[in-house]
């Protein structure tokens, strides 16, 4: 998954010790994320992201470099996904890195796994990330009370989600408005025109061999009826 400033790829060994340093005690970006986690290890993420339990993406920029990290994990009925992730230098802050990030991991989770709704949850300390999901489309749902602990206090936090109908209206506003905006599809559509045109061209051929002709060749032929007024 690449856009104009990152890409998302599958993360090395060497990324996983970049998360675990990431979500570190110690961390600028654990700590705005509210993921500070001392016992996150390397091989922890691995783990879980190789079960399927969270889905993990590096973010590298076009240099190669791995900036960051998304990550999607599924939640409650089919079709629901909680995201996180962040860049993890400060100083990559507010360059567009993470917005760009979190747009193709929505990318990925509503136009490739037939997503329903995404949701995340932040921190309301975080003015980047709130300054960020207040522009971008998502629907406040609620608060939570004293749900993050942070410099000898609690803090509240935001639920934030976005539906299957808001994220293509969004994509369909883009589609008109931005000329620099690329389509999502990975097919593009004369080419899937293309290919039903041919499978129609296959089926109008009188001996093209089909499971429902193939079913009908097996049939036993039906018995002649008597003729009108056989009996005796």
């Amino acid at each position: 998954m690449k856009g104009r400033l990152v890409s998302l790829v599958r993360p090395t060994d060497a990324d996983y010790e970049l998360m675990a340093e990431w979500l570190g005690p110690n961390s600028p970006a654990a700590v705005l994320t509210a993921d500070t986690n001392e016992f996150a290890t390397p091989q922890a993420l691995r783990q879980l992201d190789e079960s399927g339990s969270i889905r993990q993406f590096a973010v590298r920029d076009h240099d190669g470099r791995t900036v960051g990290t998304v990550n999607h994990r599924r939640s409650g009925p089919a079709g629901n996904f909680i995201i996180g992730g962040a860049i993890g230098d400060p100083e990559l802050w507010r360059r567009g890195l993470g917005a760009e990030a979190f747009d193709l991991l929505l990318d990925h989770l509503f136009h490739s796994l037939n997503a329903h709704r995404a949701q995340f949850t932040t921190a309301l300390y975080n003015k980047s990330v709130l300054r960020l999901v207040t522009r971008a489309g998502f629907v406040l749902e609620g608060i939570l009370r004293d749900f993050f602990f942070l410099d000898g206090a609690y803090h509240h936090a935001a639920v934030w989600s976005l539906l299957r109908h808001e994220y293509y209206e969004a994509v369909d506003i883009l589609t008109r408005t931005s000329p620099s905006f690329v389509g999502l599809d990975r097919v593009p559509e004369e080419d899937k025109a293309a290919a039903r045109d041919l499978i129609r061209a296959h089926l109008r051929k009188p001996d093209t061999e089909t499971s429902f002709r193939l079913l009908l060749g097996d049939a036993p032929e039906p018995a002649p009826s008597a003729p009108n007024g056989g009996g005796r």
